[in-house]
């Protein structure tokens, strides 16, 4: 996507040239200021940045530059909101409906791993040696047991990957992601640079200095790279606000599973290094939060992942097809078809005591259980005759 203005002729990497990234796009616009910079470890795709800029009625968005540094110009920009892959990913993580949208995506997720689950304990062998229509689709029969077998047998040999799919992306729910990250918070599992960054000194009592006083762009990579070799997993680059004491710093792709990591921040005015830590100095928690993503996406071990997770996606979407079909088929004339209530005595104590604990591990499919319960209760209510 965009390849003309996101790849250059790149055979090695480049280690400067950031301060005259920051030049160009100044020159462009003035009012338009670089405040992140993103370094792929590939050399051939050229850096990218991000600028603030004023939209309309006093709104602010992120114009994203990408500027090749061998010939030290700006390929193209693209907005931020409107490109592409971010209208997908609005789509994607909140149906471009704000929070509203990413609740309603949550639902879908929590049920989804349900419905899995369940339909694992469905297609579960009951009688052994039986291979047809359990380990293998049958290819004739009804159309109704054509569907059963096309519906949960392909998926059965999917399940874990989809599952892993639906719960890594839990991270970035609403509910369950903020939950999640504040249990790991509260346990201690986020370093702390990353709950509270470093500054850049200043004496107290003295005026903050001036733009002009602090070190250059290229001066803070420098000071990066005699640590540690960022281009070994790509690295972002945080450019200090102007007139703040906030301080450079630069961190490995945190997209890449199993590469070397690092992070430091270096004084804006001193050049000094504030902190530095590497992947072995990250809390255990912080480390199998960093494998939620690349699981997610299906990066973790590289193509074959990704082409697992597409099946497994396209997987989902024919088993969503499936499965109205089947209840169409199944479903008597003049009824929705819902299923007759269970008898309580035959209900296995271990599925209730899973259902409530899938109830409290999701929490909202607790509360929609809760929620449909209310709505079947008051339709209860209202249908019954009153007594005079």
């Amino acid at each position: 996507m965009y390849p003309e203005i996101m790849l250059n002729e790149g055979i090695s990497h480049v280690h400067a040239g950031f301060d005259t990234f920051a030049n160009r796009v100044e020159e462009r616009d003035p009012t338009h200021k670089l405040h992140f910079i993103n370094v792929s470890k590939d050399p051939a795709r050229n850096w990218e940045g991000f600028a603030e800029v004023s939209g309309p009625n006093g709104t602010r968005g992120l114009l994203r530059y990408y500027y090749n540094p061998r010939n030290r110009k700006i390929a193209g920009t693209l907005d931020n909101e409107t490109s592409f892959f971010r209208v997908v990913l609005a789509i994607h993580r909140r149906l471009m409906g704000g929070t509203p949208g990413r609740i309603i995506v949550e639902v879908a997720v929590s049920w989804t791993i349900i419905t899995v689950l369940t339909g694992a304990y469905l297609w579960w062998p009951r009688k052994k040696g039986k291979v047809r229509g359990v380990w293998i689709p049958r290819n004739k029969g009804s159309v109704r047991s054509l569907l059963r077998d096309w519906h949960a047998i392909p998926a059965i040999y999917l399940s874990i990957f989809i599952v892993a799919i639906m719960v890594t992306g839990l991270l970035f729910t609403k509910v369950w992601g903020t939950a999640f990250r504040a249990s790991v918070f509260l346990s201690g599992g986020f370093p702390e640079f990353f709950i509270s960054p470093p500054k850049s000194v200043v004496e107290e009592g003295a005026e903050m200095p001036a733009d002009s006083d602090a070190i250059s762009i290229d001066q803070a990579v420098a000071t990066g790279f005699n640590h540690f070799d960022f281009h070994k997993a790509g690295f972002g680059l945080d450019l200090p606000h102007s007139g703040s004491n906030d301080a450079f710093s630069i961190t490995t792709d945190t997209k890449e599973p199993f590469s070397d990591r690092a992070a430091i921040f270096i004084d804006r005015f001193s050049g000094e290094t504030l902190a530095f830590a590497t992947n072995d100095d990250l809390p255990w928690q912080t480390k199998a939060v960093l494998l939620f993503y690349p699981i997610h996406v299906g990066s973790i071990f590289g193509l074959a992942t990704k082409v697992l997770a597409v099946i497994s996606c396209l997987l989902l979407i024919a088993m969503s097809v499936t499965g109205v079909w089947m209840w169409w088929k199944r479903k008597p004339i003049g009824t929705i078809g819902a299923p007759r209530k269970t008898p309580a005595k035959t209900i296995p104590a271990w599925i209730a005591w899973f259902a409530v604990a899938l109830a409290v591990f999701l929490p909202l499919v607790g509360l929609t259980l809760i929620f449909l319960f209310l709505i079947d209760w008051t339709a209860k209510k209202i249908s019954k005759p009153l007594v005079v």
